[in-house]
């Protein structure tokens, strides 16, 4: 699979979220700005839905290519998923 964005740690992206939930222009809340989604995009953060708040961070958990998993509302990264898999592929962290 191509891709070029970076690979994130879980602690790599658990911070980044941190930090942009605190300096995101709308404070990431749904549905995602225009504003908002410009700064995840720039991060290297992948948005699945603007209207419910879903993005991914690319990673590789334990030699799969996947994403660390992240909805509006939700306190922290706790999911994964491969990427071929999708939201309904989700998995504990």
């Amino acid at each position: 699979m191509d891709h070029t964005a970076p690979d994130f740690t879980l602690e790599e992206a658990r911070s980044l979220l941190s930090a942009l939930r605190d300096l995101a222009p709308e404070a990431l809340n749904l549905p995602l700005s225009r504003a908002d989604a410009a700064a995840l995009l720039s991060a290297g953060i992948e948005i699945k839905s603007v209207e419910d708040g879903l993005v991914d961070f690319p990673a590789t958990v334990d030699g799969v290519p996947a994403y660390w998993c992240w909805q509006v509302g939700e306190s922290e990264i706790e999911w994964w998923h491969p990427r071929d898999t999708g939201f309904a592929g989700r998995r504990h962290v």
